[in-house]
C-alpha cells in the first residue's frame, strides 16, 4: 500500500539523541508513513546507530548519506526523493505525540478545499504546553493574511504536499550552511491555502548546538541566503510594515556579505523599497556588528 507521509530528519552529528525520535515513531498508532533520515556530512556514529534503528524497526526507513552542507541542502535531497502525498520535517532532537500521524491522515482527509497545500499544527514543549500562541481557530486559510491578521506567534510543524515541496528547492552559496525554512514555506503560502488545526502533534525542546540556539551569530554567517529569504516577504501580498522590516534584513545582510549599495539594489527584486530603506538597514548592520561581530 502506498505510503501517505514522508517524516524528513536532517541530521548532523545527532548519533547519541536520533533514538529519542525513534522510540516516538515506533510508538506511532498508524505506521501509514516512511522515516526518511538525510546526514548531512555527520563525523559521528550515525550510519551505524541507523543500520541498528533500521534493524529493529517496524516501519519502512530510508537513509541517506551526503557531504555537509547545511540543513537546507539536505532538505534538498529530501525534495526531490519525496514519493508519498505528504511530508513534515521532524528534527532528530525532536519527537511527535503517539497519535501525530493518526492525526495528520484523518485531518487530511476531511479537507474540502483539494487544492489546499497542506496542514499547519501546533508545536508543544515536552511537558505538553504550547509553543507560541495562536487565536486562529482551526479551518482553512490564506496563511499569511492569517500570521498577520491574528495574533499567531512560535513555530509550527507543517505538513506540505510533496508534489508543491518538489517544486522548490533551497539556494545553495560556498561557505553557507543556513537558510530558515520560511524561505519556502512563505512562497508556497503566497500560491495556496492551508489548513490550521489547534492540535499539539510535535514536541521539542531548543538543544544548545541546534540551529535555533544558534540564531542571529548564524544568519550574520550566511549573508546570501539572509538576503534570499528577506526577498520572499517584499510581495505586496505581506503588509506594509512586514514589507519594510524585510528591506532592513536585505541590506543589512547584503552589508554583511560585503555588497556595495548598487549591488544590494540590484539583487532586490523591489528596488524602490530597498532605496527607502537603505539607510535603515546600514544602521541595523553597524548595530549587528556591535554586538553579535
Amino acid at each position: 500500500m502506498q505510503k501517505l507521509l514522508t517524516i524528513i530528519t536532517p541530521v548532523y552529528n545527532r548519533a547519541s539523541l536520533i533514538n529519542k525520535l525513534f522510540d516516538s515513531l515506533i510508538k506511532q498508532k498508524n505506521k501509514n508513513f516512511i522515516w526518511m533520515v538525510i546526514d548531512d556530512g555527520s563525523t559521528d556514529e550515525i550510519k551505524k546507530e541507523m543500520d541498528q534503528i533500521i534493524g529493529e524497526s517496524d516501519f519502512e526507513i530510508r537513509f541517506y548519506q551526503k557531504d555537509n552542507g547545511g540543513k537546507h541542502t539536505a532538505l534538498n535531497v529530501a525534495f526531490s526523493n519525496l514519493e508519498t502525498e505528504l511530508a513534515l520535517i521532524v528534527d532528530s532532537d525532536d519527537t511527535l505525540i503517539p497519535d501525530a500521524t493518526e492525526i495528520i491522515e484523518e485531518t487530511w482527509k476531511k479537507r474540502d478545499d483539494k487544492e489546499v497545500a497542506g496542514c499547519v499544527f501546533l508545536k508543544g514543549h515536552e511537558d505538553g504546553t504550547c509553543i507560541g500562541y495562536s487565536e486562529l481557530e482551526d479551518g482553512t486559510y490564506d496563511m499569511i493574511d492569517a500570521m498577520f491578521s491574528h495574533n499567531i506567534s512560535g513555530d509550527k510543524a507543517e505538513v506540505f504536499r510533496s508534489d508543491i515541496l518538489k517544486q522548490f528547492r533551497f539556494p545553495v552559496y560556498s561557505g553557507e550552511k543556513f537558510i530558515g525554512e520560511d524561505y519556502i514555506w512563505r512562497q508556497i503560502y503566497l500560491k495556496y491555502s492551508m489548513m490550521y488545526c489547534n492540535r499539539i502533534i510535535y514536541l521539542c525542546e531548543y538543544l544548545e548546538g541546534g540551529l535555533t540556539k544558534q540564531g542571529r551569530k548564524l544568519r550574520i554567517s550566511c549573508p546570501l541566503g539572509g538576503m534570499d529569504n528577506s526577498k520572499v516577504s517584499f510581495d505586496k501580498h505581506f503588509p506594509l510594515r512586514e514589507r519594510i522590516k524585510r528591506a532592513w534584513l536585505f541590506v543589512c545582510y547584503g552589508k554583511f556579505a560585503g555588497l556595495a549599495y548598487w549591488e544590494i539594489i540590484d539583487r532586490s527584486n523591489a528596488k524602490i523599497l530597498i532605496s527607502c530603506n537603505y539607510i535603515f538597514g546600514v544602521l541595523l548592520y553597524f548595530f549587528w556588528k556591535i554586538r553579535y561581530v
